[in-house]
């Protein structure tokens, strides 16, 4: 099989403080982790298992790469992959009792033993290390960057760096040429589990493409506040259509309603709308309405991704409560009929993100950064 490992990849872990490893998995799984290794030596077999078929459930249900660590049985018996050990067994015996649709990856601790792995038709990919010292490695000296390097130079499969790697080691470790960075107690610092597993997700994010992405919905959706945060994740330029108007203008985009009408608001928007192509990538927040006019979807399609902030009724609703400053918040009944009529357009969005049950902007932004990456394919 051809294996496109994402760039972090998670090991379990008892230093993470959670007890269950599916509740970790389910944690990281929430932010984005799409690569996820149980490693839980101390479990007793039934208690393993248990875990690997929970766990393996999951990341199947969100196309996840997952792995159980050294045990070719209980992967079997899961569904899962297996990452072995220099005492495990050989690569080519694990192919044999899993198949040729399980991901097997190996651990190599120097150069001759990386060549070999890599000569070795039944891994998928070959794991590198301990790069830095590492608590959980602590039998063997670090290796450091230029040993990485070295074994990255003859990898004809993905390479992945495991030991002692935390977040603001990750450029340096990808740029010595690995392709994933396996994370432990960079993760888990702290007990920052989401704020960790985030921060490293959003360094992979930033090797990605750069694009523009557009935020579309109703009004009171979140597209401003929710796109300021995820320009600063992304590390993106932010622009506010509304805003821009208003500075073209010279007027509140309530006053431009009521002064020269609605026509001349929509065609500015859709002048401003064009005028980001002088970006190469962006954040951009489209007003309420400008995806429900065709030329404008057309433009957001030639220049980038129109992504969907789907909120209920109800939720604008309570957020427009006491509002002054909407030109086309009428009446409740008003409101609720521009809400349908506009929602089919929405829903031609090519990405779409329902919203309801997010307690946070954090949260929130982490499941339009999980969309994207899902709409994507790109391994993170």
């Amino acid at each position: 099989m051809s294996l496109r490992l994402p760039r972090v990849y998670a090991l379990t872990d008892p230093s993470s403080g959670v007890a269950e490893p599916e509740v970790l998995a389910d944690r990281l799984f929430a932010v984005g982790v799409r690569a996820v290794q149980l490693r839980e030596k101390a479990l007793a077999d039934r208690r393993l298992l248990a875990a690997a078929d929970t766990i393996g459930a999951r990341a199947r249900a969100l196309g996840a790469a997952f792995f159980v660590n050294d045990r070719v049985d209980v992967a079997k018996l899961s569904g899962a992959g297996v990452h072995l050990g220099e005492e495990d067994l050989p690569a080519a015996e694990a192919r044999r009792l899993l198949g040729p649709a399980a991901a097997i990856g190996v651990s190599t601790h120097d150069l001759e033993a990386a060549r070999r792995a890599f000569a070795d038709p039944a891994p998928d990919y070959v794991a590198f290390g301990p790069v830095f010292a590492s608590a959980t490695k602590t039998m063997r000296p670090a290796r450091g960057l230029d040993a990485l390097a070295r074994a990255a130079a003859v990898k004809s499969r993905p390479l992945v760096a495991i030991g002692g790697i935390t977040v603001d080691r990750l450029d340096a470790v990808w740029a010595a040429g690995a392709d994933a960075a396996a994370m432990v107690g960079g993760l888990y610092a702290g007990g920052r589990i989401e704020e960790n597993a985030r921060a490293a997700l959003d360094l992979a994010r930033r090797h990605g493409p750069r694009r523009r992405l557009y935020l579309v919905g109703f009004m009171a959706a979140g597209k401003t506040t929710l796109g300021r945060r995820l320009a600063e994740r992304l590390a993106l330029p932010f622009v506010d259509l509304d805003e821009e108007i208003e500075k073209k203008s010279g007027r509140t985009v309530r006053a431009l309603f009521e002064t020269a009408g609605e026509p001349a608001f929509r065609a500015l928007e859709s002048e401003l709308l064009a005028a980001t192509a002088a970006l190469p990538a962006a954040v951009v927040a489209a007003g309420g309405g400008a995806y429900a006019g065709e030329a404008n979807r057309r433009t957001i399609a030639g220049l980038g991704t129109a992504v969907f902030l789907d909120v209920t009724l109800d939720t604008v609703r309570s957020r427009l409560k006491g509002k002054t400053d909407r030109p086309l918040f009428v009446s409740e009944e008003q409101l609720a009929g521009l809400y349908a009529a506009r929602a089919p357009f929405y829903r031609m969005a090519p990405v779409a993100v329902r919203l309801e049950g997010c307690e946070a902007v954090e949260q929130a932004v982490d499941r339009v950064l999980v969309a994207l990456d899902d709409f994507e394919r790109i391994p993170l």
